[in-house]
């Protein structure tokens, strides 16, 4: 087991010697300010691979630099270093999305800033689509989010299950069960939702 980008060098193959490593470790923190290298959050053989091409890492700081302008990036890499690692379309991608999911947000950048798990669209969406049944549909699961993110973490602490997502094949279409729960439940459930839970 590897437990510092320069011992997983050797795995990656001779060519990658430690003083590259090292070297690429000093540039990343130059793009990072207060970066540490942290074995829990990612291997070592993928603080390697992004020690080894900080150009690639840098160019997908530009790309989450021109979405999230006011995030605190090191602080997103200190916890979720393996975006550095996506394909860029992807990271555009993702990011595009999620600005759309949090449209309603006052500052979307913070949100992500305190929970950067967000910044992937399939959590974001089990998150809010988890929120809102928690409340019971009565209130909006960006701003419960947003007044208190530590919510989401306390709840992962304590094993509470989230919504699950899926991505329809040939689509790439997001799939949320509970999402469309007032157009599919029952008569039955629509009775217990008004009767029990006061909801329309």
């Amino acid at each position: 087991m590897c437990n510092t980008p320069q011992q997983a060098s050797k795995r990656l193959g001779p060519q990658f010697s430690r003083e590259a490593i090292a070297a690429g470790v000093a540039q990343l923190e130059a793009l990072l300010p207060g970066l540490q290298i942290d074995v829990e959050a990612m291997k070592a053989s993928e603080w390697a691979r992004l020690a080894l091409d900080t150009e690639a890492a840098a160019t997908r700081l530009v790309v989450l630099k021109l979405h999230y302008p006011r995030a605190d990036l090191t602080r997103i890499m200190q916890r979720t270093p393996q975006l550095l690692l996506q394909d860029v379309a992807l990271l555009e991608d993702n990011a595009k999305q999620v600005k759309q999911l949090l449209v309603s947000a006052h500052d979307a950048d913070a949100l992500v800033t305190a929970l950067p798990s967000l910044m992937e669209p399939r959590n974001l969406i089990s998150v809010l689509v988890t929120v809102q049944k928690w409340y019971f549909n009565k209130r909006d699961p960006v701003e419960v989010i947003e007044s208190d993110p530590e919510l989401i973490l306390r709840a992962q602490d304590c094993d509470i299950p989230f919504e699950p997502v899926y991505v329809e094949e040939g689509s790439g279409a997001w799939t949320a069960p509970s999402l469309a729960y007032h157009e599919r439940r029952t008569d039955w459930q629509a009775y217990i939702d008004q009767k029990l839970y006061g909801q329309e």
